[in-house]
């Protein structure tokens, strides 16, 4: 999606959420733009291609709250926290809730008048360590988170799920991902920074520090990230509950047949990510294999097929010749 202008702020921060449409089927491209209508009187976004796509209007949430810190430092912020939430092919959900952290014009709160004028901006109302405050948002399981993105986040995925649009029947048993991220914009000379972690809870951390980048941009690719690494969990998740190897290939098929109709047409990595990001799509996957994993998963399940093809192939073959077997031995 194009970028909008984004405020020069020294860091940004959010959370997104991933899962699966709680609806028994895939959603059409004209369905989603009015699911997704969560600000009355402004437009959808949508796309058709390389696959259906369509992205909400951002509601915005008021906030007065600390700022996220790794040493503890207690730093009051207030402002908006925007939100979108995005349908792709259908049938997988994600929601992004986000803010941009701006040192305040005056050491004084303003009136909700003023926050509201600066959509998905928090203003601080002390010094702001964006150094600090992003370490701790997005680096270290010691940290403050202080803004409660992920919430946010979940509360606008909630809403959306619970529409009398969609029947409530999830087609996959999944669960949500769950990535947490900091964008700081670096100072003149400054270097990109990208760290990736992942916490013990299944958690996704991810820390930016990108040069001539908009924020837009990035919410994108960490979208993008998010979707995909989702994807790959949802099948291992799949694959895992199926135990491979271990029964008889007919009864493993339909604990595997969900992989085929509902997760593996989606895989297609920085499809809607900016040219100039791509290499940091493809350092992530180098590190953590997203790829090499996502190929060994699908041949499993291929191979699982074929071999379930096998098994029927040879039965009926069995009992073909069994057939043309029992007329002989009547008459011996």
């Amino acid at each position: 999606m194009s970028s909008r202008t984004a405020s020069e702020g020294d860091l940004a921060v959010g959370e997104v959420r991933t899962g699966f449409l709680s609806h028994s089927r895939a959603l059409s491209l004209e369905a989603a733009l009015i699911l997704l209508e969560l600000v009355p009187g402004e437009q959808v976004r949508s796309a058709s291609r390389p696959r259906a796509y369509a992205v909400s209007p951002e509601p915005l949430t008021g906030i007065d709250c600390v700022l996220p810190s790794l040493n503890g430092r207690r730093t009051r912020a207030v402002g908006t926290v925007a939100s979108r939430v995005t349908l792709t092919g259908g049938r997988i959900l994600q929601a992004c809730s986000y803010a941009e952290i701006v040192r305040a014009g005056s050491g004084n709160r303003q009136a909700w008048s003023h926050y509201l004028s600066h959509p998905g901006v928090v203003e601080t109302l002390g010094k702001l360590n964006a150094e600090d405050a992003a370490a701790g948002f997005a680096e270290s399981e010691r940290g403050s988170r202080g803004i409660e993105v992920g919430i946010i986040a979940e509360q606008q995925m909630n809403g959306v799920q619970n529409s009398p649009m969609l029947d409530g029947v999830l087609p996959v048993r999944a669960r949500r991902g769950s990535w947490r991220w900091a964008f700081q914009r670096p100072e003149k000379g400054g270097g990109e920074l990208f760290r990736f972690k992942i916490l013990g809870d299944g958690t996704r951390l991810l820390r930016l520090a990108l040069p001539d980048h908009g924020l837009d941009d990035v919410i994108d690719l960490v979208e993008d990230l998010a979707l995909h690494d989702w994807l790959l969990s949802t099948v291992e998740e799949i694959l895992e509950r199926a135990q491979l190897g271990s029964g008889p290939p007919a009864k493993m098929l339909p604990l595997v047949r969900p992989v085929i109709d509902h997760v593996l047409h989606h895989w297609m990595p920085a499809a809607r990510v900016k040219p100039e990001l791509m290499p940091l799509w493809a350092t992530l996957d180098r590190a953590q294999g997203f790829t090499r994993q996502w190929d060994l998963s699908v041949h499993r399940v291929r191979d699982q097929l074929a071999l379930n093809t096998v098994t029927m192939l040879s039965a009926a073959s069995d009992g073909y010749r069994a057939d043309a077997d029992e007329p002989a031995l009547r008459r011996a």
